[in-house]
């Protein structure tokens, strides 16, 4: 749920840190992931109440690799090396780099829409009229110099020549090879890009937050958690100002995660069991999963600069690693779920897509019964600032399969009317034309902004977008409004 082609592919394989060897690269393993690094002692203050509405953020893990503002949508861009930061304007149907320098080239650190690498792990959000881009440690940080990067993971590669690096020449790996090491060598920190593109201002974080997930903003600063995988660790809420990059806690209970965020509250969630869940580092896997048995998970509201938190619902563990494996989301206030049915054969079934609505603490069935197995709901959280159209949440995307012709199924889910309908445009472009149009964002006049085609550029695919009336699109129109690109 939480769910460019072979240069990319095959270039980012290779030059995968963790096994180049060598004492200066910090490989991440699953368990470690989950578990926060050792932090450097953070400044103990009251957190500030939360500046404005919450709202999450962009990344490519949890809800897409664009943001939404209502009339624009930015997105990063892929070059040789590096990527940009581009905008895409609804009403001018156009995109553009996100740099208004005069001759600027946009192909170095001078261009303020510029950055290292490939942007795979960055969250991209707006607040004001600043365009931010947070970059956390790489999950693959590597701690030594270019000289010591070039000895131990490039020169053994042009050597070696793999796949997906013959068609380039030395010049041009190096240069990729510079940016990644760019990338997976930066502290964490802000980009704060003016709206217009005019400059940038670099902020380093207080702290590198090294495996905290960061997802949330209420205007003025970012909001995200670490926790630890021990059965009896404790959770830690951390807040970044975004004037200045500083780093403060706030109080979270064990094992209790972030999972969203509405009005001046986070949504989070925890295990609740009968008796307390005993280490399985110390105590064995065994007795950790027979406590887990009979356990529930909790969802609350969470006031992280007073700590008050109030219960949003209760649902069975359902043997997950977290036991939430069937919720897909907060959207418009509403908690979306799957629910399953144990067969008789011991299998689960999935019988229907369902929605809790906090506000009146009622549930709504979406779709039941499912109308083809394949289907499934996509993660429903969107990146877009609050009071846009798209935080109201009334189309939901829905994927699917057909094995039979190997073609990628989806459909729309109209919430606003109950209607379903399938998406039936698809791709256009060499190799994608069983790939089914992709929207990207819905606008505050209506349109949906649609990824209509893909093409081959000179070092990777190229998108193209379009823009078309949402209930014209759902009707099967293929009549958009090409978006334009220009400097």
């Amino acid at each position: 749920m939480k769910r460019f082609v072979p240069l990319g592919l095959a270039l980012t394989l290779a030059l995968s840190l963790a096994g180049c060897g060598g004492p200066k690269v910090v490989t991440v393993t699953p368990e470690e992931a989950a578990t926060p690094a050792p932090q450097e002692e953070t400044e103990q203050q009251p957190t500030a109440a939360p500046a404005g509405d919450f709202y999450t953020l962009s990344s490519n893990y949890l809800t897409g690799s664009g943001f939404n503002t209502g009339d624009a949508w930015y997105s990063l861009e892929n070059h040789l090396g590096y990527c940009l930061v581009t905008k895409t304007d609804y009403a001018a149907a156009t995109r553009r780099v996100l740099c208004s320098v005069a001759g600027c080239a946009h192909d170095s650190e001078s261009c303020p829409a510029w950055l290292p690498g490939r942007g795979n792990e960055v969250r991209l959000f707006t607040a004001g009229d600043t365009v931010y881009v947070y970059h956390p440690v790489a999950t693959m940080h590597y701690e030594g110099s270019w000289d010591d990067y070039y000895a131990e993971v490039v020169e053994p590669k042009l050597k070696e020549r793999p796949q997906g690096w013959e068609d380039l020449t030395n010049e041009e790996l190096v240069t990729f090879c510079r940016g990644r090491y760019e990338e997976c060598s930066a502290p964490a920190g802000l980009y704060c890009i003016e709206g217009d593109g005019a400059s940038r201002q670099d902020i380093q974080t207080s702290q590198d937050l090294r495996n905290v997930m960061v997802g949330w903003c209420d205007g003025t600063a970012l909001y995200g958690y670490g926790s630890s995988d021990s059965a009896v660790g404790n959770s830690i809420g951390y807040r970044i100002s975004l004037a200045d990059g500083a780093v403060t806690t706030f109080s979270m209970m064990p094992q209790e995660n972030i999972v969203g965020a509405q009005g001046d509250r986070l949504l989070t969630f925890h295990i609740v069991t009968e008796v307390p869940l005993p280490d399985y580092n110390t105590e064995g896997w065994d007795a950790y999963q027979a406590v887990l048995q009979n356990a529930t998970v909790e969802y609350d509201w969470l006031d992280p600069a007073t700590g008050a938190r109030s219960k949003v619902l209760e649902r069975p563990h359902d043997n997950s690693t977290y036991g939430n494996a069937d919720f897909f989301g907060l959207l418009d206030g509403k908690l979306y779920f799957e629910d399953w049915t144990p067969s008789e054969n011991g299998d689960s079934r999935r019988d229907a897509f369902c929605a809790y609505d906090t506000a009146t603490g009622q549930w709504q069935d979406l779709l039941r019964p499912i109308p083809n197995e394949s289907m499934q709901l996509a993660n429903v959280t969107v990146a877009a600032l609050p009071g846009s159209a798209e935080q109201q949440g009334r189309y939901l995307w829905l994927s699917g399969s057909d094995n039979g012709n190997g073609e990628n199924l989806g459909w729309m889910l109209d919430t606003q009317s109950g209607k379903l309908i399938q998406v039936t445009q698809r791709t256009g472009g060499e190799d994608v034309s069983g790939w089914l149009a992709g929207v990207v964002a819905f606008t505050d006049d209506g349109r949906f902004l649609v990824r209509t085609a893909q093409q081959e550029g000179e070092y990777g695919p190229v998108y193209v977008y379009g823009l078309i009336d949402a209930e014209a699109f759902l009707q099967g129109s293929t009549e958009y409004t090409p978006i334009t690109t220009g400097e």
